[in-house]
């Protein structure tokens, strides 16, 4: 009997937030990164994270038209230029990296420590790369409009809002301080609220206008190449079972 896509969701998820928890934690990363070197380390991290997500997608992708169908909007004319704004917003939050440099993918090695991150990206919000997750998989989700879609997005944000964006405030606390606690005063986890409440205020090049005009040209071409290539490819990936030679129970 073949498995429930619910609980093989389930799984693909809980794979990716155990890869994702289990290398930063300070006490493995300070074994394992002095012997392979920083950018093995690093490198390697990133690869599974993205890899064991893709799995994960696929999976929603794949089974998402066996589940209950909760909603369809893609008949609706306003439909696609909200979710493209959606979309758009979520890929201007991920050129974050941009602001984080080589060294947050493993290219490089990193610079000494550069003190805590409060310009740009992190005017706007303290935690740009989570609202990044949160638009691209609420865009998804509301295309899809399955029970499987909807449950994907609750578990992914319930790992991002529990199980990351907790325990990054805890650790930035305990290596920045009283920096932390004045930084987290005056700015706020929901995009653009310091902003408009005067709080912070961005700086004439303090953003970097290649996220902006790198975030509409992906978009577009996202939205271009979205439906005749990107689902079709998301339906050939390996599911995590696949990969593993036989069904995981």
């Amino acid at each position: 009997m073949p498995a429930s896509p619910y609980l093989l969701l389930t799984l693909h998820v809980l794979a990716f937030a155990a890869w994702s928890s289990f290398w930063p934690r300070p006490a493995i990363k300070g074994r394992i990164e002095p012997a392979i070197g920083f950018r093995a380390y690093r490198i390697g991290y990133n690869v599974g994270t993205i890899l064991l997500f893709s799995l994960s997608f696929a999976h929603l992708a794949q089974h998402s038209a066996e589940t209950a169908l909760l909603w369809n909007l893609r008949e609706y004319v306003w439909f696609r230029p909200l979710m493209y704004a959606i979309e758009g917003l979520g890929v201007f939050f991920l050129s974050a990296c941009m602001q984080l440099g080589w060294s947050f993918w493993g290219l490089i090695e990193p610079a000494p420590d550069r003190g805590l991150q409060t310009n740009g990206f992190y005017k706007i919000t303290r935690h740009p790369l989570y609202w990044s997750v949160f638009c691209l998989l609420f865009g998804h989700m509301l295309v899809f409009g399955s029970a499987l879609g909807v449950l994907y997005f609750v578990l992914m944000e319930l790992y991002n809002v529990v199980g990351v964006i907790a325990f990054e405030n805890r650790a930035l606390a305990r290596h920045y301080g009283a920096a932390f606690a004045a930084f987290h005063a005056r700015t706020s986890t929901l995009p653009f609220k310091s902003l408009l409440q005067g709080k912070v205020a961005l700086e004439p090049g303090e953003l970097p206008k290649g996220a902006i005009v790198g975030s509409i040209v992906f978009t577009t071409l996202i939205a271009w190449l979205h439906d005749p290539v990107l689902v079709r490819l998301m339906h050939e990936l390996p599911t995590l079972a696949t990969l593993r030679g036989a069904s995981p129970f």
